[in-house]
């Protein structure tokens, strides 16, 4: 192995994005047959790879999403509003792909653009085989099932909430419950 070979992450593949995204258009077909704006599907696309950003640890969905291999003490949940923000400007690129290909189709509702998975996209989709294709499957399921529920402005308070650093479920929970506590300063901030 070569120390000097830059890290590449899955989502930095273009082929790998349309992928999952084409999953999540499926996921999203199953709750909502007039698909979903280029918004929502950001936010669903990042949460359903990050599910227990949005899922308590304990439940039925929980115990589904660690059969499905999440773990909600993972380390990318402590950067996952960095991660959330990279991660949404490329939604419109590859749902533009996907409608290119014919795997996606764009639609006008009500004054909105929704997109949808089209029967190609689905075919497509269906012979995806891996173990990760599965597990995201499932966690989208969950996740847009959810979150389907509330408007858009309340997704993205919500969402804003979820990816706040402190707090009892936010990321540094996950981080803080793998390392311990940080080291207590003795240094007394009064003149």
């Amino acid at each position: 192995m070569q120390a000097d070979r830059p890290v590449v992450m899955p989502e930095d593949e273009v082929p790998f994005r349309l992928a999952q995204l084409l999953l999540l258009l499926d996921a999203v077909a199953a709750q909502d047959a007039n698909g979903a704006t280029l918004e929502r599907i950001g936010y669903y696309d990042f949460l359903s790879a990050n599910p227990f950003l949005v899922v308590p640890s304990e439940g039925r969905d929980a115990s589904l999403l660690r059969l499905a291999g999440f773990d909600p003490q993972v380390l990318a949940y402590a950067s996952s509003s960095q991660r959330f923000t990279s991660r949404r400007e490329r939604i419109q690129h590859d749902l533009a792909l996907l409608v290119a290909y014919g795997c996606c189709r764009v639609r006008n509702r009500n004054g909105s653009l929704t997109y949808s998975i089209t029967e190609a996209g689905q075919e497509l989709g269906g012979q995806f085989t891996a173990t990760y294709a599965t597990s995201f499957t499932t966690a989208a399921g969950i996740v847009v099932r959810q979150l389907r529920k509330l408007s858009d402005k309340r997704l993205r308070e919500q969402t804003a909430r979820w990816l706040r650093p402190d707090g009892p479920g936010g990321p540094a929970a996950a981080l803080m419950s793998v390392l311990g506590p940080g080291p207590v300063l003795e240094t007394s901030w009064e003149g």
